[in-house]
């Protein structure tokens, strides 16, 4: 889960920086999914190098939620196309699967 959790972080702050980029930096709002992804990997990096590592992955993956629930919210403009529907679509769709993976691994890891 720490490479994964690393990823998702990279791939949120890759998002929010095309985002910001695309929108022609009108909307500090769309660094929202960087600002996610860097909370995220850095609670991978801290992951990587604790023994306690889970409380990190942990952390993360409280961090993704509150993401998830808040990035909800703007996909009402999708109809539209407009830039914060998409970025946020995006967002929820890696958010999503990241918990879902999660919630897999955690799951593998009880019953051995």
């Amino acid at each position: 889960m720490v490479k994964t959790t690393q990823l998702v972080g990279a791939i949120l702050v890759v998002v929010g920086v095309v985002a910001y980029i695309a929108t022609e930096f009108a909307s500090v709002t769309a660094l929202l999914p960087a600002l996610l992804g860097i909370v995220i990997g850095v609670c991978g990096i801290v992951a990587a190098r604790i023994e306690a590592s889970q409380h990190a992955i942990h952390a993360a993956l409280v961090v993704a939620l509150l993401g998830l629930l808040g990035s909800l919210q703007p996909l009402g403009g999708l109809a539209d196309a407009e830039p914060a529907a998409i970025t946020s679509l995006v967002a929820v769709l890696v958010l999503a699967v990241y918990l879902a993976v999660a919630v897999r691994s955690f799951l593998g890891a009880r019953q051995k």
